[in-house]
């Protein structure tokens, strides 16, 4: 009877756009004409799917417990389908960290899913947040998501076969595993003002954390990500502090190298426990980003420019498999082995154009393997570079100059 009220209405509907009501519950005669009749919240994949072009659906504040959507069919180009959740609008469920791979997915992307806007939401203890699974013959289109709080769950954003993809504030906390995570065939992809904190600090949470978790990965399936730009976005603490195999992971930003075209701009990555950065793809680029507290703070594979960035209190600053890197307005403050590391000189090289290096760790070293400088200046204590006070801003007092500067920010 709850579908049927919900089907009535929309075979009534005049063709405009409308919006559809939706609470946990449901109310009145749950046709979801008002938030005094909404429709339950089991009615969402059903109401959506039915609904025209233009359409929204309003979640009211609650806890959707055990609710999981499908979304199956879309909107237009000039009138998208939208779900708008409003304060208190979350979707929960069982999920564990004890069990990590055993759990829902709040929400499904069906294959072929095009025009659709979904915002103002939370989703918390699932296993997947946001599944699309591959579908190389009926990719997604034009699908944005906006404002959306997800914590406590293995995987955060996990899609596939994504195209001219949005996701704009998304929050993510207290994953297991990867907080956003594009597998394959996700082309133009924008990530906006996106957080994602494994842990949030807290060190038991880091024990039971599964091994490689990493904030955003551009991964390596059998079809290949490009055009993908992530701006203003934070990864930290993605740590498992308990691993037993032998080289321990846990990464800020990873990108593999069979992708194309991915571009970093006033990006940040702190306290993760191998790379801030660990990118594979080839010529990738990096704008006024900022990497503290790794093994590596930018750890490249491949070839790269790096423009106004920071890295700082770090075992290394820069490490370069192979390829050709470039660096210009770098600063490289405070690491405890070395500011560049070449892995292997034969293969790679690096040009420093008006960077500023400076450490008093004992041990340190300006470079292991040798690097081309220009305009670059290398000081013994982090003092004599115009560091006496680390502020915010990370500047140098005495080489305003050289390396990161604040005030070259892009906006």
């Amino acid at each position: 009877m709850k579908t049927l009220s919900v089907l009535l209405l929309l075979t009534v509907t005049p063709a405009i756009a409308r919006d559809f009501f939706v609470t946990s519950d449901g109310a009145g005669t749950k046709g979801a004409a008002s938030i005094e009749n909404a429709a339950p919240g089991s009615a969402i994949s059903t109401l959506f799917d039915k609904m025209a072009p233009g359409d929204r659906i309003l979640l009211g504040a609650g806890d959707y417990s055990g609710v999981t959507i499908t979304l199956r069919t879309g909107g237009s180009s000039e009138k998208p389908k939208i779900i708008e959740g409003t304060a208190g609008s979350s979707l929960t469920s069982d999920w564990t960290i004890e069990k990590p791979d055993k759990g829902s997915t709040a929400i499904t992307l069906a294959p072929g899913l095009s025009n659709v806007v979904i915002k103002n939401l939370s989703i918390r203890h699932h296993c997947f947040a946001v599944r699309a699974q591959p579908s190389n013959d009926a990719p997604r289109t034009r699908i944005s998501f906006e404002n959306i709080a997800i914590e406590q769950v293995r995987h955060g954003f996990y899609l596939s076969d994504c195209d001219d993809l949005s996701l704009t504030s998304c929050i993510m906390k207290r994953y297991s595993k990867h907080g956003f995570r594009f597998e394959q065939g996700c082309d133009r992809v924008t990530v906006k003002h996106c957080i994602a904190d494994c842990s949030e600090g807290d060190a038991v949470w880091e024990t039971k954390t599964e091994v490689f978790p990493f904030g955003f990965l551009v991964g390596d399936g059998d079809v290949s990500n490009s055009s993908l730009r992530f701006e203003d976005c934070i990864a930290r603490n993605n740590i498992k502090s308990n691993q037993t195999v032998k080289y321990t992971n846990g990464d800020g930003f990873v990108a593999e190298g069979k992708n194309r075209d991915v571009t970093f701009t006033r990006c940040r990555a702190f306290r993760n426990q191998d790379g801030g950065f660990d990118i594979k793809v080839k010529d990738a680029t990096f704008i006024d980003c900022i990497a503290t507290g790794h093994r590596r703070d930018f750890r490249i594979w491949n070839s790269a420019t790096l423009e106004n960035c920071f890295a700082g209190s770090s075992q290394t600053g820069l490490w370069i498999k192979e390829g050709t890197v470039t660096a210009k307005h770098m600063t490289f403050l405070d690491h405890r082995k070395s500011s560049v590391e070449l892995d292997d000189p034969a293969a790679a090289t690096a040009t420093l154009t008006d960077c500023l290096l400076a450490s008093a760790q004992p041990g340190y070293e300006a470079s292991i393997g040798k690097y081309e400088a220009s305009g670059t200046v290398v000081a013994k204590i982090p003092d004599e570079a115009g560091f006496i006070k680390e502020g915010d801003a990370m500047n140098s007092t005495k080489f305003p100059d050289k390396g990161f500067s604040s005030l070259r920010v892009r906006r």
